[in-house]
C-alpha cells in the first residue's frame, strides 16, 4: 500500500511532464492530453525499468545526474518557448512528441535522483523479502503514479472550458510557459548548488 502510495504522490507533483500534459489538454482536450500523459508514462518507464535492472548494478556517482539536469534545463527553455508562443486552443500539429517526451524525462536529473535514492532502495528491499520484488515494486510504483496523473488530467480537462475564452487561453500558455522556465531554472539551480557545496 505504501508503494501505492508513492506513487500516487508522485504522479500529482507538478513537473514538466505534467505541465505538458495540461498544455495539450488546454490546447485539444482530455483524450489528446491523454496521449501525452501515456507517452510521459512510457518515458519514465523505460528510464526506470533500465535503473532497476543495469544502471543499479554499477553505482552511477550523483554528480553525474546533476550534470544531466544541465541539458534537462536546455530542453525545458526550448519547450517553454514553443508553448509561449500558443495562441489559441486546438492548434494544429503536437508540441509533445514521444520523443520529446522521452528526452525531457531523460535529462531530468532530479527524476533520475528521486529514482536512484527513493525508489531503487526500496524496489531492491522488496526483491530481498519476494523474488522478483523489484519489478512487483515498479509495477505498483506506476499504478499510483498512472491513476493519480488520470485523476488530475480529468480534473484539469473539466476546467478547460472556463479557460478556453480567447481572450483567458493566450495568457494560461503563457503561465504554463513561465512554469516551465521555472523548472528549468530549478534544475540549474539545484546543480549549481550541489557542486558549489559538494
Amino acid at each position: 500500500m505504501s508503494i501505492f502510495l508513492l506513487g500516487l504522490v508522485g504522479g500529482a507533483i507538478p513537473g514538466p511532464n505534467l505541465m505538458a500534459v495540461f498544455t495539450e489538454t488546454l490546447r485539444n482536450g482530455f483524450i489528446r492530453g491523454l496521449r501525452v500523459l501515456f507517452r510521459a508514462i512510457i518515458a519514465e518507464s523505460m528510464i526506470a525499468i533500465t535503473t532497476l535492472v543495469v544502471l543499479f548494478e554499477m553505482d552511477i556517482p550523483q554528480f553525474v545526474f546533476y550534470l544531466v539536469s544541465f541539458f534537462g534545463a536546455g530542453v525545458l527553455i526550448l519547450m517553454a518557448l514553443r508553448v509561449w508562443k500558443i495562441g489559441d486552443i486546438g492548434g494544429e500539429g503536437e508540441i509533445f512528441s514521444f520523443k520529446e517526451m522521452f528526452f525531457m524525462t531523460i535529462s531530468n536529473g532530479l527524476f533520475w535522483i528521486f529514482l536512484i535514492t527513493v525508489c531503487v532502495p526500496q524496489a531492491f528491499l522488496l526483491r530481498k523479502v519476494i523474488p522478483a520484488g523489484h519489478i512487483l515494486f515498479f509495477v505498483i510504483f506506476e499504478l499510483g503514479v498512472i491513476t493519480s496523473a488520470l485523476l488530475v488530467v480529468f480534473l484539469f480537462s473539466r476546467f478547460r472550458l472556463i479557460i478556453v475564452g480567447k481572450k483567458i487561453a493566450p495568457a494560461v500558455f503563457k503561465i504554463f510557459s513561465l512554469i516551465l522556465f521555472c523548472f528549468a531554472g530549478r534544475l540549474v539551480f539545484e546543480s549549481v548548488r550541489f557542486f558549489m557545496t559538494g
